[in-house]
């Protein structure tokens, strides 16, 4: 599913533009807590993007790309994600768009000093992560028992809400019951399968991630700690 707020030919969106604002609705509203929907209108229309719900990914909740060669700006998020974690994770890649635009519109004033290009997850994105996130933390978008653990998150946000134990497991409580486990639960050497396919075999833990082995191919891949995974039943 894909939408597009961004008319390469009108940079300036109408705020007001009540048929953007009933596409928004339309296509993200059943995936967010119906409190936040009005609040998720706004921010979008207030700086245009095209947005893509996929599926799942084990490496990542969403991401976001700039503009280039005459594509719009995106945003891809995860449609596995349960309504609390479909919104952070879509206010995450909004901070990195307000960033990416108040970077390129610095660039425009005359300095004669260079200018150094934002990090990733740096001091401007945990900025504009907490005020864009400002308008969802009350009881009526959160429930009580996700609303403190998110705000002692939003004190200093990680790259991924997945690598805080503590709302990742808040979160996880509102997902679909089913068998799986997060990764980090599993014991060093485990065997275990992601979405029932290929087989791997965890190893040590490096930085954020864990490597992982593939069985059949002997390949290392570096997997978050709170990969939904389904433990394998036979030793290998």
């Amino acid at each position: 599913m894909q939408f597009s707020l961004f008319q390469p030919k009108h940079r300036h969106s109408n705020p007001g533009d009540p048929a953007k604002a009933d596409q928004i609705r339309s296509a993200l509203g059943p995936r967010l807590p119906q409190a936040a929907v009005e609040n998720v209108v706004a921010q979008i229309l207030e700086n245009p993007i095209s947005i893509k719900v996929v599926s799942h990914r084990i490496s990542k909740s969403g991401d976001f790309r700039p503009a280039f060669n005459n594509n719009p700006p995106k945003i891809t998020i995860n449609a596995n994600l349960n309504l609390f974690g479909f919104l952070i994770t879509l206010v995450h890649e909004l901070a990195h768009h307000h960033v990416h635009l108040d970077f390129n519109r610095s660039l425009k004033k005359f300095t004669l000093r260079r200018k150094k290009r934002p990090l990733p997850h740096g001091e401007e994105w945990k900025e504009q992560f907490r005020l864009l996130m400002v308008p969802y933390l009350n009881n009526e978008v959160f429930p009580r028992d996700i609303l403190p653990v998110l705000m002692q998150y939003l004190e200093n946000p990680k790259a991924s809400s997945s690598v805080d134990h503590k709302l990742s497991k808040a979160l996880k409580i509102y997902d679909p019951s089913d068998t799986t486990v997060r990764l980090e639960d599993l014991p060093f050497d485990a065997i275990f399968t992601i979405h029932g396919k290929r087989i791997f075999r965890k190893k040590e833990k490096i930085k954020t991630r864990y490597r992982c082995e593939c069985m059949k191919t002997s390949r290392i891949y570096l997997v978050s700690p709170g990969a939904p995974v389904a433990p394998f039943p036979d030793k290998i």
